[in-house]
């Protein structure tokens, strides 16, 4: 029997973590930073275009520049990038998502 699907997101090898930076109170920061001191063993992505690097990590302006595959993304932007994001994902092939993200009020009921 071969891996379970959800396998990718609940244990996986890569992730990209969106809006990671360098500002204490973010939450992408916070996401990076839980990340790295519980000893994540996968290979961690920072996407921010706004830093070269983050946490002594390269940081990268776009999922297409990575240039390897990612299974999981943790979205940790305003909503009104979530959709390109979200867009960026899927046509990268990342197969799950997290988000966390707020600002949906705009948008109604």
């Amino acid at each position: 029997m071969g891996p379970h699907q959800l396998e990718s997101l609940f244990s996986p090898r890569s992730l990209a973590v969106f809006g990671a930076s360098e500002r204490p109170d973010g939450v992408g920061t916070r996401v990076l930073r839980n990340l790295i001191q519980a000893g994540y063993k996968g290979e961690i992505y920072p996407v921010n275009p706004k830093y070269p690097e983050v946490h002594g990590l390269r940081c990268y302006p776009s999922l297409k520049e990575i240039g390897n595959p990612v299974e999981t993304a943790v979205i940790a932007s305003p909503a009104t990038t979530l959709n390109n994001i979200v867009r960026e994902c899927g046509e990268q092939g990342v197969a799950n998502a997290v988000v966390l993200t707020a600002g949906f009020r705009e948008s109604g009921e």
